[in-house]
């Protein structure tokens, strides 16, 4: 039965398979960037600079009207300024067929995030091998591509995938980069990691409220952990923390957030708290169904052997815990305080973002107890014949993958991302959505005509569809301007 349990794959073969899988996941997801098109605020936001660059062709005209937008909607509705820049420059300004770099740009920096970050914890900080890294890195990948609450708000459609994916992307970067300063080698001043983080942090604090105030406790959680430690890489870690918290101030100071605020109601600051609590016990049970958390239990072995290996202590996992659980609150406590909880549901873009960073603290949690665990000495070498031999265990590889396989029967698999990709071009739903979309141009361009009267998407693939044109005269104001129509409607 021993030499049964024992039979595994070798870690690095298991490590290729992984990458391989991801890749073969990706493939839909790339494929399906080749049939988006823009919708909702896309036109809004980047009207100003599209009509610089039709006018002129020239990119500093581009730039200023960019910053004249910031100007506008800072004293208007939002003080998210870097985000504003980057809304005004869609690809699309430059020509609609430019639009689809979106999703492969917010893909890319969402998965370099990951990497990154999974390295330099992982592989840094406790010394995994590059397999463990890649195993530990693609989970977490695969569980945020494919899970996420919705993928169309957080991968195609660009203002909302910019505005919160991607930002997401680069606060996993900039972690990543502070941890390698602070982990530095003696040898190492680390001057190019602080200045990269630094302006990383600042772009980050001009973004969205979710990710500026979950960056805030991190950054002065390590602060205080460093003084803790007495290391006096805190005195020096208050340069990036300066750059973030004058960003975060101007976002937060702008006058057009509380003529925003005035369109939703607020619960308050006391009960947006407990709320903030509640919807994260919520999102714990709707997101982490069977198949992601069979997916996370993979890890066990991988942590297991890290977990021996490492040389650093595992002390009080209940207080990790509890402090994954406060921040996955904090989390929420922006979207919730600004616009209640009742909402989320609606934004996916905004849950999508918690999601992923949920999934990383469950993921720690299990190599933190496992490493309080093991150093305890609750986890028996027999428990891992595989493992010892730097195998990954067969057997524990079919049983959680059948555990995965129900548990995706019990859920809307066909909503999940690659699947529903692979589903929509397979019956040419992305096909007749790319076909219509063209009709709709060959009206807008067409200089003779008007009044656009555009034909509905019949078809809306889950993972491309986020919002229909009015039918409604005088609702698509600013697709009319971009196309000099005098009204665009849509029957």
């Amino acid at each position: 039965m021993k030499r049964f349990f024992s039979i595994g794959i070798p870690i690095k073969v298991f490590a290729v398979l992984a990458i391989l899988a991801l890749l073969a996941l990706l493939a839909p997801m790339l494929k399906a960037a080749q049939y988006d098109v823009p919708s909702a605020d896309d036109y809004e936001n980047g009207y100003d600079t599209y009509v610089a660059w039709r006018d002129t062709g020239s990119i500093l005209e581009v730039i200023k009207a960019a910053f004249a937008r910031i100007y506008e909607l800072y004293y208007t509705w939002q003080g998210t300024f870097t985000a504003i820049f980057l809304f005004t420059l869609n690809p699309m300004i430059f020509g609609e067929q430019y639009y689809q770099i979106g999703p492969w740009v917010v893909i890319g920096t969402l998965l370099l995030g990951i990497f990154y970050l999974t390295f330099t914890i992982w592989g840094r900080l406790y010394k995994a091998s590059k397999s463990e890294c890649c195993i530990i890195a693609v989970i977490w990948a695969v569980t945020s591509t494919q899970f996420l609450p919705r993928a169309s708000q957080g991968i195609y459609w660009y203002t909302g995938a910019i505005y919160y994916t991607f930002f997401f992307g680069l606060s996993a970067i900039a972690y990543a980069l502070l941890i390698r300063f602070i982990d530095r080698d003696e040898n190492d001043r680390g001057i190019g990691k602080l200045i990269i983080a630094s302006l990383l942090l600042f772009f980050i604090g001009g973004g969205n409220l979710v990710t500026g105030l979950t960056t805030t406790v991190v950054l002065l959680s390590i602060e205080a952990w460093l003084i803790f430690r007495k290391n006096s890489d805190w005195k020096i870690l208050i340069i990036p923390l300066l750059c973030f918290a004058v960003s975060f101030g101007i976002n937060v100071a702008a006058p057009g957030n509380s003529v925003r605020q005035t369109f939703f109601g607020q619960p308050g600051l006391v009960k947006s708290v407990f709320l903030s609590f509640k919807e994260t016990f919520r999102s714990l049970w709707k997101w982490f169904s069977v198949p992601v958390l069979s997916l996370i239990l993979l890890l066990i072995p991988v942590f297991r052997n890290i977990c021996i290996r490492t040389d650093k202590r595992f002390p009080l996992p209940g207080l990790v815990s509890l402090y994954s659980l406060c921040l996955s609150a904090v989390m929420f406590y922006a979207p919730i305080y600004a616009m209640t909880e009742k909402t989320l549901d609606h934004l996916g873009r905004i849950t999508n973002i918690i999601f992923f960073g949920m999934l990383f603290l469950v993921i720690f949690n299990l190599f933190y107890w496992i490493g309080y665990l093991a150093q305890k000495g609750a986890l028996k070498k027999e428990l891992f014949p595989a493992a010892a031999k730097n195998r990954f265990s067969l057997v524990f590889l079919i049983v959680m993958l059948l555990i995965f396989a129900i548990g995706m029967t019990q859920i809307k698999w066909y909503d999940t991302t690659s699947i529903s990709a692979f589903r929509s071009y397979r019956s040419t739903q992305m096909g007749n959505y790319w076909h219509t979309y063209q009709q709709r141009l060959a009206i807008l361009k067409n200089p003779e005509i008007k009044d656009a009267v555009l034909k509905r998407f019949p078809y809306r693939p889950y993972v491309l569809f986020f919002q229909e044109l009015s039918p409604k005269i005088g609702d698509n104001t600013t697709v009319a301007l971009w196309y000099g129509k005098d009204s665009v409607i849509i029957h």
